[in-house]
């Protein structure tokens, strides 16, 4: 077998037990969770397991960083200076809301991370957080967002509330005026957390609209 089929081999057999192990610890945490569990529901020895990760703390760092590699291959907006910070703004909200939408074991998994008191950033997360502060800041300097708002804050107040929706979205839905309208529901949520962003945001009332 030559080396390059030996590396696809091991990168499908990798990506086989991540996707076994995602959704385990998503359902159980990770002290929920056994390496015989995940060898059994990815159908791999646990030695090989073990040999790819090393262990399971590994193997749940492993999903975390696969799980920040989605989002670099999800649609996002461009992090480019020459965008106009209401262009950005607006495919930025559509952007979280869609992968929140789309993601829901990391949902699960950030809440069992809470529940265990693990609150450091997963593998590759900070140099995301970076990019939208500086992106930020640019648009602050160009004078197109209100420049007394802490960047991190824009980031985590845009992502807060796609997370939130979704995670409490079977909740939200049982309200009266939400029963039996999931996707209006949705679409109407979306809407008005843009136009919340872009009013919020803007140095002017209405240069964001």
């Amino acid at each position: 077998m030559s080396k390059e089929k030996q590396t696809r081999n091991a990168e499908a057999t990798k990506a086989v037990i991540l996707e076994a192990a995602e959704n385990l610890f998503a359902e159980k945490g990770f002290a929920g969770t056994s390496v015989r569990e995940i060898s059994e529901k990815a159908g791999v020895s646990g030695p090989l397991i073990m040999f790819h990760f090393k262990s399971k703390e590994g193997v749940y760092e492993a999903v975390k960083a696969a799980i920040v590699d989605r989002y670099a291959g999800a649609k996002h907006p461009v992090l480019d200076s020459a965008i106009p910070a209401w262009e950005f703004l607006r495919e930025f909200v559509g952007a979280m809301f869609s992968f929140y939408r789309d993601n829901p074991t990391m949902l699960r998994l950030s809440k069992w991370d809470n529940l265990a008191g693990a609150q450091d950033p997963w593998p590759g997360e900070d140099e995301w957080h970076h990019m939208y502060e500086e992106y930020f800041l640019q648009a602050q300097a160009r004078g197109e967002i209100r420049a007394d708002l802490t960047p991190m804050n824009i980031f985590s107040f845009i992502t807060g509330s796609a997370h939130v929706w979704w995670e409490y979205h079977d909740h939200f839905l049982r309200h009266e005026e939400n029963q039996g309208r999931g996707g209006e529901a949705d679409a109407r949520f979306l809407n008005e957390l843009t136009g919340f962003v872009l009013r919020g945001l803007s140095p002017d009332p209405g240069d964001l609209e």
